[in-house]
């Protein structure tokens, strides 16, 4: 299974009122790198794969503060009775933590925040629940491309997976399950409020969407 770092942007969906917080966090975690490389040990250096995972955060934290406007604008819509206005998101990605449909594109699949300084392994399931592909994570990737092959590098089948990711070295730890971006396919509201019917027939409701792609008029594609 051929696993490559995704440079998708992407970002958090937070309410408008989070925004100050947001750019308040990413100033404060740009100041303690900068001292932290200022003042390191020249004899004992930080290590390459933990400078990685806090470049890594540090890209997460300035997408989200960039894309943070955007996605207000798309809470404050959806969140109204703007259904017609809401169609405009026919056709883009979100994401959310639900099964994908795999019909021959990579998927892109969100590392959860909280493993992403471990050393995982991606698990892909059927819509059986059986485990039919496994990969190693790149360390501090926060967003990775599924291309739909096995460990094996055996193409499978079209139809819907779910992604989780675990500890590497040890199977018996509790999987976190992987959210993936998904197209868009209809919009719809019931008496629980909006709901985003994706690609392959999956409902997801709008409060479960955790992030957008933007500009993604075409494709997912692998990214290096």
């Amino acid at each position: 299974m051929e696993i490559q770092p995704n440079s998708t942007t992407q970002a958090t969906l937070s309410p408008p009122r989070k925004s100050a917080a947001i750019s308040s966090d990413f100033e404060t975690f740009l100041k303690m790198l900068t001292v932290q490389m200022q003042n390191q040990d020249p004899l004992n250096p930080i290590d390459s794969a933990d400078y990685a995972v806090q470049l890594a955060t540090f890209s997460g934290v300035e997408q989200q503060v960039r894309t943070n406007q955007i996605l207000s604008d798309l809470s404050e819509l959806l969140g109204g009775s703007g259904l017609g206005q809401a169609a405009q998101w026919i056709g883009k990605d979100v994401l959310a933590v639900a099964p994908a449909s795999f019909v021959g594109d990579p998927l892109a699949i969100e590392i959860p925040a909280a493993r992403r300084a471990e050393s995982l392994a991606l698990i892909v399931r059927d819509a059986g629940g059986a485990v039919v592909a496994t990969g190693p994570v790149p360390p501090g990737a926060t967003s990775i491309d599924w291309d739909g092959t096995d460990a094996y590098g055996n193409r499978l089948s079209e139809g819907l997976y779910r992604f989780s990711v675990r500890d590497a070295a040890d199977a018996s730890y509790e999987e976190t399950p992987a959210a993936v971006y998904a197209r868009v396919s209809e919009v719809r509201a019931n008496e629980e409020g909006l709901v985003f019917a994706l690609t392959g027939g999956i409902e997801v409701p709008f409060s479960e969407v955790t992030g957008c792609g933007l500009a993604s008029n075409g494709p997912l594609s692998p990214r290096g």
